[in-house]
């Protein structure tokens, strides 16, 4: 998990860099997390647990996935804060800025709440997915391994 985590900083931090930079909102959401944490990052995981002997697969998947989850969704939390204290104009940060934002919204409500909505997505959606993968591939790989007994 230390591999994807260090690649969810350095987008993380990317994405601000190219935001603050004046890119447009379509170049700068190609720096995305969510990428990594709703899709890419549940496959991998859903890779190296089908060609593992672990015994519970399905719940390694879905604590992994949610673990990364919490992670990643951890790091972006400062960016929130600072687009707060900064009045950030980009469209991530549009519940952030202005003079009727409370503190509590800009530190506590607005950044919590889009991690949890993003949690328990990414967790459902990477979790299934990952599920999916690994029984195709444990299937799979139990067949040709038989054919190839079979066979020599």
């Amino acid at each position: 998990m230390k591999w994807p985590l260090i690649i969810a900083a350095l987008i993380t931090g990317l994405r601000v860099i190219v935001e603050r930079a004046g890119a447009p909102d379509s170049v700068s959401s190609i720096f995305g997390v969510v990428y990594l944490h709703l899709l890419i990052v549940p496959v991998y995981f859903a890779f190296r647990i089908a060609n593992s002997d672990i015994p519970r697969p399905y719940g390694t998947q879905l604590k992994l996935t949610f673990l990364y989850v919490v992670l990643a969704r951890a790091m972006i939390l400062p960016t929130y804060w600072l687009g707060y204290i900064y009045q950030w104009r980009q469209p991530r940060f549009g519940q952030l800025v202005g003079p009727n934002v409370t503190p509590f919204s800009g530190y506590v409500g607005v950044p919590l709440v889009t991690a949890a909505l993003w949690i328990v997505v990414s967790t459902i959606f990477g979790g299934v997915l990952g599920s999916i993968i690994i029984a195709f591939l444990r299937r799979f790989a139990r067949k040709s391994s038989a054919l190839d007994v079979a066979v020599h």
